[in-house]
């Protein structure tokens, strides 16, 4: 039997987008039924939700910079799933990222290069953090989905530590570290509202993804690799560097994210400030379907109900609980819709031995020619084998 081909096509964008607007839809029925049992006066308090991000400039300001954070996470998490893995670790990587990041403007002050090395040491910080779990997938054939959320953990233990023992002003009454210097921090365009330079540089961080994985030889060999592991070995691709290189990097694109909410809200280190939003990311990185060119919508939809959320907690008395109950369901419906993808992708491991660590030529031109002749050369067993699909494989 020839050796399956990856055919190239991701999953079909209508039936899917069809299951997870269905999804969203009864996420969305779950809040409100929610409302209805928690608020004495319902109606306002969804009217409220649904307003609530735009009723003023500041909170137009808040909901525009939580997105942009959406927009780095869920570009990171879109780059693994292209190959084909699972993983949940981005807070993680969110929280090294700008814990280094916090501690080289600390120790740096407030010169010309601050906030550049800064942003640079937040970026090695997540790619250091992705690596571990990257070379355990690879090499010791680890679950990255497990060692990715176990990591998490430690990340925000290390963080908590590393502030509370050495960050922390004596007279500081919670966990938190001194100001950083003025000079160093992300503007803002505007005053009324204020949109925030990390809008923009989550909307590049999306493009740069798309741009790579669907213009490069680089994102060519990582689709390979989701497609099939084993197809990929055969014609000569370095699967397991693939993939851990796949997650390390989806760990620098996630620390960025640490030194925008460092830089660009926070303007200091504060215990938890990270919490939830690798989570976040996740969900968005579902909403568009893996497509990175999609992630700054569903990010700007996603972020535009959580701060609706966080409204209604103060103008309708609604417990946070009750948006918590909506992100809960959303993850757990739309990981149904597109889990299932992943799995099969998944159940195609990479090969063992000195053979996986081959280091091969670059595909050329007849190379692809004869990857695309395979899809219409195979027995008919074979194709029934060939899809592995990842969530959103095709950009």
């Amino acid at each position: 039997m020839s050796t399956p081909a990856p055919t190239g096509r991701g999953p079909r964008l209508d039936s899917t987008a069809a299951k997870v607007v269905l999804a969203a839809a009864v996420g969305l029925g779950v809040l409100f039924a929610a409302f209805a049992i928690v608020s004495p006066d319902p109606a306002t308090a969804i009217g409220e939700f649904l307003t609530g991000a735009v009723s003023n400039p500041g909170r137009i300001t808040q909901w525009l910079s939580y997105s942009s954070e959406l927009m780095v996470t869920g570009a990171a998490v879109c780059l693994v799933f292209r190959v084909g893995l699972f993983t949940i670790g981005v807070e993680g990587q969110v929280f090294i990222g700008a814990l280094l990041a916090g501690l080289v403007a600390l120790g740096l002050g407030s010169g010309p290069l601050t906030l550049l090395l800064a942003t640079a040491a937040s970026a090695l910080g997540g790619f250091l953090w992705g690596l571990i779990p990257g070379l355990m997938k690879a090499y010791l054939g680890a679950d990255e989905l497990v060692t990715s959320l176990l990591l998490n953990y430690v990340a925000t233990f290390l963080f908590s530590f590393v502030l509370k023992q050495f960050l922390t002003p004596a007279n500081a009454g919670f966990p938190v570290s001194a100001y950083f210097a003025p000079s160093v921090g992300f503007p803002t365009l505007g005053t009324d509202p204020a949109v925030p330079v990390t809008l923009l540089l989550g909307v590049v961080v999306c493009l740069a993804v798309s741009t790579v994985l669907t213009r490069s030889r680089f994102g060519y060999r990582l689709r390979v690799v989701g497609d099939s592991p084993r197809f990929a070995h055969a014609n000569g691709l370095p699967v397991r560097r693939l993939m851990w290189i796949a997650i390390a990097l989806s760990g620098a694109i996630a620390g960025l994210a640490g030194a925008g909410l460092a830089f660009g809200t926070t303007h200091r280190l504060i215990v938890g400030m990270a919490t939830g939003i690798g989570f976040d990311g996740l969900t968005v990185a579902l909403l568009a379907f893996s497509r990175p060119i999609l992630v700054p919508i569903a990010a700007l939809a996603y972020g535009y109900l959580t701060t609706g959320g966080d409204v209604i907690q103060i103008t309708a008395n609604v417990p946070s609980q009750v948006v918590v109950v909506l992100q809960g369901v959303l993850i757990l419906l739309i990981a149904t819709v597109l889990r299932g993808r992943t799995a099969r992708a998944r159940r195609t491991t990479p090969p063992t031995g000195e053979e996986a660590d081959d280091e091969p030529g670059p595909l050329d031109a007849a190379e692809r020619s004869e990857i695309a002749t395979a899809t219409t050369t195979d027995s008919a067993p074979a194709h029934r084998e060939r899809k592995a699909h990842v969530p959103g494989h095709d950009a």
